[in-house]
């Protein structure tokens, strides 16, 4: 038999090799049974859609589930959220220099982690031909301002109001934020002013603390002064826990030292120093921060006085209830 007939006979007689199976969606989304991912993500709807989440249940692991189902845009918009929640707590006051590199890395992980998740849902709601879940762009800007990013948070924030996903007064609110960072000053004012008359009364102390921050960089301290005093006369203490999600660590610094100043000026001092050792703030900015500085010295002394060691007036900030929006 000739080596052509006979390699004609071991051709035939191979088994003919099939095609390899295409990846299904839910093989791409980690393999999780459709009954799992799919009520992950109808429980992630329901939060979502939901001024206030009735839910608290902290054994929930929205990390967890966006990592077994990477594939469920409203998962991933949850876990996100709750992201966005964790601010780190400031260590005492006599060590807050020594610690603001891991600080700052701290909060920008947080933030970049949830811009990772965000920017995901948007492509998977792309590729099904879907909008993204609701808070998807808000929760975007909401990230790019605790990195100190304006530009993108400005544009995130125009697609939220835009899709009418928060009310105006939260839109008005991070707005005024991203105004700050971008140094308009003008704007910022007339954003946090909008924020204030219309956010309703539970939601209210956050925008006051913003408008402070801005009267203060404006050039207005009584004014911010007299906005954290009436908060305090109301009862309403410094509860920093919405306000600190929003802003980056300077910021943060900064407010805090406007609140501290007039009844601890001691602690005053070390953050307005935490605030200069920062890199991120410009020239005016430091001019105006050692001029408040100045003002904290008594007549006649040329070093800082108060308390010795100081603890920080904030501990760690316990991450918000999933569904409760920021």
């Amino acid at each position: 038999m000739s080596a052509a007939l006979v390699l004609t006979w071991a051709m035939l007689a191979a088994p003919v090799q099939a095609p390899a199976p295409e990846t299904t969606p839910w093989a791409e989304a980690g393999g999780r049974p459709w009954t799992s991912c799919r009520e992950y993500e109808r429980q992630a709807e329901m939060l979502l859609r939901s001024s206030k989440s009735e839910e608290s249940n902290g054994a929930t692991s929205w990390s967890t589930r966006a990592r077994q189902c990477p594939n469920a845009p409203a998962v991933l918009v949850v876990a996100a959220l709750v992201e966005l929640s964790k601010v780190p707590g400031f260590p005492p006051l006599v060590d807050l220099q020594a610690e603001l590199t891991g600080l700052a890395e701290a909060q920008r992980a947080t933030r970049r982690q949830a811009l990772t998740w965000l920017r995901r849902a948007l492509l998977e709601s792309e590729r099904r031909g879907e909008p993204p879940p609701t808070l998807t762009h808000y929760f975007v800007g909401y990230a790019a301002l605790g990195l100190g990013d304006w530009a993108a948070a400005r544009t995130a924030l125009r697609e939220a109001e835009r899709l009418g996903e928060v009310e105006s007064w939260r839109s008005d609110r991070a707005l005024a934020v991203a105004a700050l960072l971008a140094g308009d000053l003008a704007e910022a004012l007339r954003l946090a002013h909008r924020s204030r008359e219309f956010a309703p009364g539970a939601d209210r102390p956050t925008s006051i603390q913003i408008l402070a921050l801005i009267y203060d960089r404006a050039g207005a301290p009584d004014a911010a002064q007299r906005e954290l005093a009436a908060l305090r006369a109301q009862n309403y203490g410094e509860d920093r826990a919405t306000v600190e999600t929003v802003l980056p660590l300077p910021e943060r610094i900064y407010l805090q030292a406007l609140q501290q100043g007039p009844r601890n000026p001691g602690n005053a001092m070390r953050l307005w120093d935490a605030y200069l050792a920062c890199p991120e703030p410009e020239a005016p900015e430091r001019r105006l921060v050692e001029q408040r500085r100045d003002e904290l010295r008594p007549r006649g002394s040329i070093v800082p006085t108060g308390p010795t060691g100081p603890t920080s007036p904030a501990g760690p900030t316990s991450p918000a209830v999933p569904g409760r929006k920021i």
